[in-house]
């Protein structure tokens, strides 16, 4: 069986089309009303709750200070549909997200039954252009509402927020949770985390993370390694939580089948 065609957010946007009669509004209640249960002290920086209805296009609803955050009127971003909102969105991190991000979630959602959806939680960071010209951190988070026969999105809603505050550079990060609950905001189990790079410098191991996976590959645990290095053992562990996080590996044995396949040792 030939694999199936790898999405895209621009090829969902272009091939899905729906008549407005072919959709319940029971679907666009239930984001609504699960856009007004979200607290409002799960936005501690700037932030929106918006719903977008992928069959029109559009934004359908969008709650928040919307002009603190990115400059821009609530309703001039739902008028001028997700056309406006990719115009903003860094062209590098788009194309990420575009090529790489959208079509792992996608392919996820096809892969997973249609009933167990709504237990997903999609996250996403990226770069935005506010209205002045400067560009912000923005961290996502949301779930869609899927077609039962493609098993692709019909509607999503998402917590968007602004964490230039806390994030510098320019790394991308996507991951998928599972709510524990249907009830549970907090408590979830992580099934995927992938970093990505638009700067390749920022995924470059440096020579001191190359020095100890060079030690990890002959056995040495982090203390021996701290020992030998004269460095702390807490240092290292940091070391390797990033070496981890640049080669989107999960251990020490994945790290050192990556660092094989790829000519690193």
């Amino acid at each position: 069986m030939p694999p199936k065609k790898l999405i895209t957010y621009s090829g969902l946007l272009t091939d899905i089309y729906y008549r407005q009669k072919d959709i319940g509004n029971k679907e666009i209640i239930q984001l609504l009303r699960q856009a007004e249960a979200i607290p409002r002290v799960l936005l501690p920086f700037k932030g929106i709750i918006h719903v977008i209805d992928y069959t029109q296009r559009r934004h359908v609803a969008l709650s928040g200070d919307s002009r603190g955050m990115i400059g821009f009127d609530a309703r001039d971003v739902i008028e001028n549909g997700l056309e406006f909102v990719i115009s903003i969105f860094h062209k590098d991190d788009f194309k990420i997200y575009d090529q790489s991000i959208f079509g792992q979630a996608m392919d996820f959602l096809r892969r997973t039954p249609h009933e167990d959806h709504v237990q997903y939680l999609f996250t996403y960071s990226y770069r935005m252009k506010r209205a002045d010209g400067r560009w912000i951190q923005i961290y996502q988070q949301g779930s869609y509402i899927t077609d039962p026969k493609t098993r692709l999105p019909l509607y999503g809603i998402a917590l968007v927020t602004d964490i230039s505050p806390l994030k510098k550079g320019t790394s991308m990060i996507f991951s998928i949770d599972k709510k524990k609950n249907e009830e549970s905001r907090f408590d979830h189990i992580n099934v995927l985390t992938q970093h990505y790079y638009p700067d390749p410098e920022e995924s470059r191991l440096s020579n001191r993370e190359r020095e100890i996976l060079g030690r990890l590959a002959d056995g040495l645990s982090s203390k021996q390694i701290a020992d030998k290095l004269h460095l702390s053992e807490n240092t290292i562990v940091n070391h390797r939580k990033n070496i981890l996080r640049k080669t989107n590996t999960k251990n020490v044995a994945e790290l050192i089948r990556y660092a094989i396949n790829n000519g690193i040792i």
